[in-house]
């Protein structure tokens, strides 16, 4: 962990955990590229340019980049206008609106579009019931990081060193067990579980190796500390960046394994 030299800011890259009025999200994911300075490290006014090139640091497709953002980025609205004329005006908005985050005019003080890290914790659009480290929203704090949680997808290794395509679905079965039994207001339907799945996928196809297995050790970095596990030997793809094929892939392996969720 570094400490900034007073009249020197920290380098992009370098790690240091935030401090108390800092903004972060519900994702350990996007609060590690905050942490590591990818992203604004106070976690406000964060322009879809930084969102997007923050994203190519982990080695992910320009693709998949340029997609969750321009998604993020959209105005979230409670209720997405339907309809033939809403998906004529803009039929890639059509589909995901549902995702977008930023107030109704949200921008910074020169007119370029921006989203606080704490935006992302909006239920339904990106966060969702059923996570591996947070609590539902119905619970109270869909936003904080339960280290029980954690403790529980670092136990789901079978061998303890690393965390397979099994070890995956086998926890999602048992958090979806769990919260229909501690969530009476659980949603958890079609699309919350092809959501999880794609999560979970995620983290194989970015942090794992050539099978999906993703070291526990990358794990404990990622969610226990939201660092990204550079001193644990993990480096992002820079030859084969992770595209929306293989990630598909592996989200349907999982959910292959997991079975019927009804």
């Amino acid at each position: 962990m570094a400490s900034p030299t007073p009249g020197r800011p920290l380098q992009p890259g370098t790690y240091s955990p935030p401090h108390p009025t800092d903004l972060r999200s519900p994702c350990p994911i996007i609060n590690a590229l905050a942490n590591h300075g990818h992203l604004p490290r106070d976690g406000r006014s964060i322009h879809a340019h930084q969102f997007r090139t923050a994203l190519s640091h982990i080695g992910v497709s320009s693709t998949i980049s340029s997609a969750i953002t321009y998604a993020a980025y959209l105005e979230h609205l409670p209720s997405p206008p339907r309809g033939i004329w809403a998906f004529i005006h803009s039929p890639l908005a059509y589909f995901l609106r549902r995702f977008g985050l930023r107030n109704h005019g949200q921008r910074d003080a020169t007119g370029e579009k921006c989203l606080d890290l704490d935006q992302l914790d909006r239920h339904g659009a990106i966060e969702h019931d059923v996570s591996l480290s947070r609590r539902d929203k119905a619970q109270g704090d869909n936003h904080s990081l339960q280290p029980e949680l954690v403790e529980q997808l670092l136990a789901a290794a079978s061998d303890g060193k690393v965390l397979t395509t099994e070890d995956f679905a086998r926890l999602r079965r048992t958090r979806i067990a769990q919260q229909r039994r501690d969530n009476p207001e659980l949603e958890y339907g079609t699309s919350q579980h092809t959501f999880g799945c794609a999560e979970e996928a995620f983290i194989q196809t970015v942090f794992g190796g050539r099978e999906g297995e993703v070291p526990v050790k990358y794990v404990r970095a990622l969610f226990a500390e939201e660092r990204l596990p550079v001193e644990e030997g993990w480096r992002g793809r820079w030859w084969w960046k992770v595209g929306f094929l293989e990630l598909n892939l592996q989200a349907e392996r999982i959910k292959k394994m997991i079975g019927s969720i009804k």
